[in-house]
């Protein structure tokens, strides 16, 4: 009986008409994978969207295969399973950046903690503490900073201004009520938007470096009401039609009635001719207003430029950098005779706030403008046992050794890449015993984990701090501890 079964199903598969390409197929959604793409299993092949989906929903797509795996594109979405968003069209749905559109705050955040709890439970090899999620103050509207691109939806489609398309890097999709951005960021990005398709001007097309728009950026400082506004364009244009292009767009933004108290205190035209797709200003020019934001957080006034990295969810910075605090007060010894080393600095926000706990905070970061605000808002919030240096984390601890300044406990807050193997074996050198890493790539801050345990470190605690709702993203906070004899 087992054997007529067998080859009862054997059978069944050698009939079915094989995938493919361009075949037009409906596939069920089984789960979000740790990146956030929706996928689905069809004849037992693992099939990606490029369309944000949920669970148990019906995507119907066109087959290909990519980059060594399976994918449908041309998604839309036939069966919802009950979790229709009335906020988005069928268009704004394939942006790249809304992956958990469809999902409650609280399975959001099951979802996302699962997947990094799995991910350390792996690689763990001690008994540790993985805290409850924080939760961001505010589950939608919460960005402070968005970045937009000019291109078209299609080769060839007249130009827009949006976000790109999932899974692809030259389609572009309208976003108008994208719940990332607030009301305000709506209504600049919309103006925006139809201001720059009625000039006569193309978008910067990457693969012949032709072209004018490039990027619109547009940031805010939550606590102090100030929005800054910057285009991101070539030199293409000549100068009459550039300077008629500044002054309509500028007198356009300033008749925006904006909500909440918030004003537009400055707008910047920055000229990028960089082959790059990366927001870089090589000149630029203040249309209106101040070039630097001003913001206020655990009591301190930290001054923002426009190429500055800083934390893009405001109401939950101070919640993500309180557990660093509170991590810090978890340590035995007495902080205020300790040496804090501040890696990967940034703007020196973390440094900053944690300077009241420490006898001597040095800051390291790599972008030199944002080592020259850190400094600035050091001394513009009269903290002089914090200093921060401008150069790689690695060469600039070998000048500090020179100089016999070491550190007693040392803060990591790397970008996306990690910390590496080889800034890791140096650190590894000073023997501190507590360690305290914020990450916000749980993939690479499990790579790091792996050579801190190989070199006689413990995780103690970890607690995934939620910075980026809808999103896949979360900022995790460890406490490390060398193990000692």
């Amino acid at each position: 009986m087992n054997f007529l079964i067998k080859m009862e199903k054997l059978m069944e598969k050698t009939d079915k008409k094989p995938l493919r390409k361009g075949d037009l197929i409906q596939l069920k959604i089984e789960n979000l994978d740790t990146k956030g793409r929706a996928y689905g299993f069809y004849d037992e092949n693992k099939i990606y969207t490029n369309i944000n989906a949920a669970k148990d929903q019906i995507v119907e797509g066109i087959f290909v295969k990519r980059r060594h795996k399976y994918e449908l594109i041309h998604c839309k979405i036939v069966d919802f399973a009950g979790r229709k968003n009335a906020i988005y069209n069928d268009e704004a749905r394939q942006n790249g950046g809304c992956n958990y559109q469809y999902y409650t705050y609280e399975e959001q955040l099951e979802i996302k903690a699962g997947h990094i709890k799995k991910e350390l439970d792996r690689i763990i090899k001690n008994e540790y503490i993985f805290e409850e999620p924080v939760k961001s103050p505010k589950p939608e509207k919460y960005r402070n900073k968005m970045e937009f691109s000019f291109g078209n939806a299609v080769k060839d489609g007249p130009i827009i201004l949006g976000l790109h398309k999932q899974n692809s890097f030259h389609d572009i999709v309208e976003v108008d009520g994208l719940k990332l951005m607030d009301d305000n960021f709506n209504q600049i990005y919309i103006f925006c938007n139809e201001f720059c398709k009625k000039t006569d001007f193309d978008f910067y097309h990457r693969l012949d470096h032709k072209g004018f728009f490039r990027n619109l950026v547009i940031r805010k400082a939550e606590f102090t009401k100030q929005i800054l506004v910057n285009i991101i364009t070539t030199t293409e244009i000549e100068d009459t039609q550039k300077r008629e292009f500044q002054e309509m767009f500028k007198e356009g933004l300033l008749v925006l009635n904006l909500s909440d108290g918030f004003k537009i205190s400055g707008i910047l035209h920055t000229f990028n001719n960089n082959f790059s797709d990366v927001v870089i200003s090589e000149s630029e020019t203040i249309l209106y207003g101040e070039r630097d934001l001003t913001e206020e957080i655990f009591g301190l006034k930290f001054k923002i430029s426009p190429y500055s990295f800083f934390q893009t969810n405001s109401d939950g910075v101070e919640l993500l950098y309180g557990k660093v605090m509170e991590y810090i007060d978890n340590i035995d010894e007495n902080t205020k005779e300790c040496t804090i080393f501040d890696l990967f600095s940034g703007t020196g926000t973390i440094g900053q706030i944690v300077s009241k706990k420490a006898k001597k905070v040095y800051g390291i970061e790599l972008v030199e403008e944002a080592v020259r605000k850190a400094n600035e808002n050091a001394r513009l919030n009269n903290i002089d046992n914090a200093e921060f240096i401008a150069g790689d984390v690695f060469e600039k601890l070998d000048e500090l050794e020179e100089k016999e300044i070491k550190p007693d406990i040392i803060i990591l807050d790397p970008p996306r890449p990690g910390v590496g193997e080889k800034t890791i074996m140096k650190l590894l050198k000073y023997d501190v015993s507590n360690i305290i890493y914020v990450s916000c790539n749980p993939k690479t801050l499990v790579q790091d984990l792996i050579t801190f345990q190989e070199n006689g470190y413990e995780v103690v605690k970890v607690c995934p701090v939620d910075m980026f709702p809808v999103t896949p993203h979360m900022e995790v906070v460890s406490m490390l501890r060398k193990v000692r004899d």
